[in-house]
């Protein structure tokens, strides 16, 4: 039997496959060839009957069914090896069918902690006195501001300009599919007085379309996804509890899904810029 991996390695390499793929299949296969030999199961037609006992094994020795599928995938790679060479008859491949993932759940903020977010950048601006960390954190209240109610992206987020931004709706620029969403009164006023305190704190910025500019050595320059996850960072370890964009997409996602899931789910699929709606129901089973 272990001669049949080291011709199925050289088939492997004829086929030019990666080193990395190469090294994996034969681990895996070895790995099967074991669980035949511990079972006394010769490699010829006999191997059908145990497929179903070495699927249960993988089963039950490892927790990700990333892993379970990877090896199934690598099995019936060389079953189809040993069949074209006429080792063994056609082998029914249903029993190799992939198991399936367990869903994990997307922790939400309550409204609670969603009032504490908005408070925290909020309550920073309105009391410091000094002017370049009084701009930072009404920039940073005007981000989680959009993030929590539109359940934006890190990466739209950052995309962001004052040219993107027609009457009340600004456009949302995603890599699939651009999307208009409409600004509140409020969230007009807010950026509003950011783009006016912005001006008096970079004179040098009519020449920068992005609404998001950074501080230090990346003055005039728009700000980046890292830029994001650190606001975030700050709230966490102020306020004590984890918060990133993440949670808050899908707090505002289970807020409008709750509201009207019924009634307007295409338009909630469209609003979150999902290219698909079995995206967002997958997203709405996992949210916890």
């Amino acid at each position: 039997m272990k001669q049949q991996v080291a011709y199925y390695k050289t088939y492997l390499e004829s086929l030019k496959k990666s080193p990395h793929t190469i090294k994996q299949y034969c681990i895996d296969t070895e790995q099967f060839i074991k669980f035949l030999q511990e079972n006394h199961i010769p490699l010829n037609n006999e191997i059908n009957s145990c497929l179903p006992s070495y699927k249960e094994y993988l089963v039950n020795t490892y927790k990700s069914p990333a892993s379970i599928n990877r090896k199934l995938s690598s099995l019936k790679h060389f079953l189809y090896y040993l069949k074209d060479r006429n080792i063994i008859d056609p082998f029914p491949v249903e029993l190799l069918q992939p198991v399936h993932r367990q869903l994990t759940k997307f922790d939400t903020l309550t409204s609670k902690q969603v009032e504490e977010v908005l408070n925290y950048w909020l309550q920073i601006y309105q009391l410091s006195g000094d002017p370049e960390y009084k701009w930072l954190a009404l920039r940073n209240f005007c981000i989680v501001n959009l993030i929590v109610e539109f359940g934006l992206k890190p990466s739209e987020v950052v995309a962001m300009k004052w040219s993107h931004i027609h009457e009340k709706d600004i456009t949302i620029i995603d890599q699939r599919k651009n999307r208009k969403i409409a600004l509140s009164d409020s969230q007009i006023a807010w950026l509003a007085l950011l783009k006016e305190e912005t001006h008096q704190f970079f004179p040098r910025c009519e020449n920068t379309d992005y609404i998001w500019l950074g501080l230090g050595n990346k003055q005039y320059e728009p700000i980046t996804v890292k830029t994001i996850e650190r606001i975030f960072q700050a709230i966490s370890t102020g306020l004590g509890f984890t918060v990133t964009a993440t949670k808050l997409r899908y707090t505002s996602i289970h807020h409008h899904v709750q509201q009207v899931y019924n009634v307007q789910l295409k338009q909630i699929y469209e609003r979150f810029g999902y290219a698909r709606k079995s995206v967002l129901v997958d997203r709405i089973k996992r949210l916890n």
